[in-house]
């Protein structure tokens, strides 16, 4: 009863908070003090939804050096290794002609989380001239990653749909980040995994790629390239419905001793599984995939937002554990709430006031009912040696 009843009282807190925030929202529509005082600073470089001027890659299209032209939080992330917190050097500015319908999250269904999701998505992002030259600089500096080869992008144009938009621009842009910084900072295996790594399911249900078009994919890559392909759409719900890293972490004392792990494809529920040796590849893989959905600034008022979560619990154990081997280089939030250049908006706010526990169980419930709304198993099974 004592915990009925708490959920009650949180759901109508949750209820209260969002209703007072909506009213908050429609009084100060189209005021946005922080993003136009930072404007007034010069910060005038913009990418982002709709961002236009002196936009940095809006489609990951590539430059005459070779490197594609990311936006400029991704090229700053490539450059030095790792996510940065660039509070003072970005303005966050809310795109009123967004819509979350067009993206790769339209499927999601809790309230809470598709205001985070829009709070996260629907913006333009201004940066200081300061900034834009010092990332711009840093990042000319790093060479080239190898290109992808043409069979495949043509498979993806011709053969699967790759239309929607993703976390900062196109789903191409969000690709081409993830093969980049893999091919930079993860030398020791194929940056074509993470070029790939969403072709067979994201964790939204939305695939790219039919299933009879398996052999086709599989033809054009290596057995090594295929096995994390195939599996990382599943270590990508396990990781955010938590239940599989809870009890890794629970058990590091005997890590050494983990053979196996066993999951479900999410394209189709066929049973699959890892060695421990390929299942430490594939984490450092999600470890990287995640950063492309961290906030640009200001962390330490985003710290309830439910991927930012699940990057900071991965990182943190794969740390710990002495199992990250890419190089992401990453400072956890501390110290005073700086939300300087964010704005006002409702889904803001809701993830800078909600609890972390709050969000988490969305997640969790949200990730659950996606695969049970195709079929699809989060049951897991680690072998132990004796």
């Amino acid at each position: 009863m004592v915990v009925a009843a708490s959920g009650v009282a949180l759901r109508s807190v949750a209820i209260a908070t969002l209703m007072v925030m909506a009213l908050i929202r429609r009084l100060l529509r189209n005021r946005w003090p922080s993003g136009r005082k930072a404007l007034a600073n010069g910060a005038a470089h913009a990418n982002g939804a709709n961002g236009t001027a002196h936009a940095s890659g809006a489609h990951g299209v590539s430059t005459t050096s070779g490197k594609v032209e990311h936006n400029m939080q991704r090229q700053a992330a490539i450059a030095t290794g790792g996510p940065e917190d660039h509070v003072g050097c970005v303005a966050i500015v809310p795109n009123e002609s967004f819509e979350l319908d067009k993206t790769i999250f339209r499927s999601l269904t809790a309230v809470t989380l598709r205001y985070i999701a829009r709070a996260k998505l629907g913006n333009n992002l201004f940066w200081s001239d300061a900034a834009v030259d010092a990332i711009r600089k840093a990042y000319t500096a790093i060479p080239a990653a190898p290109s992808v080869d043409k069979a495949i992008l043509d498979f993806m144009a011709e053969e699967c749909d790759f239309a929607m938009e993703h976390a900062d621009g196109s789903f191409m842009d969000h690709l081409n980040f993830c093969h980049d910084y893999s091919a930079v900072h993860y030398k020791e295996h194929s940056p074509r995994v993470l070029f790939l790594h969403s072709i067979m399911g994201v964790g939204t249900n939305y695939f790219p790629m039919a299933t009879d078009k398996v052999p086709q994919l599989k033809a054009m890559l290596t057995d090594f390239e295929y096995k994390h392909i195939e599996a990382f759409p599943s270590i990508l719900r396990l990781m955010n419905a938590h239940a599989l890293l809870d009890e890794l972490s629970a058990n590091r004392d005997r890590l050494d001793k983990l053979e196996r792990v066993t999951f479900h494809r999410v394209l189709d529920n066929e049973p699959l599984s890892l060695s421990s040796e390929d299942f430490w590849i594939a984490m450092n893989f999600q470890v990287i995939h995640s950063m492309d959905f961290l906030p640009a600034a200001c962390w330490a008022s985003q710290m309830s937002e439910p991927l930012f979560q699940t990057f900071v619990e991965m990182i943190t154990f794969m740390r710990g554990t002495g199992r990250l081997k890419a190089r992401v280089n990453f400072d956890h939030p501390s110290g005073d709430i700086n939300v300087q250049g964010q704005p006002l908006t409702l889904g803001s706010c809701i993830f800078r006031f909600l609890p972390s526990k709050f969000t988490r169980k969305r997640q969790i419930k949200e990730i659950t009912k996606y695969s049970k709304d195709i079929g699809h198993s989060l049951a897991y099974e680690l072998q132990w040696a004796v």
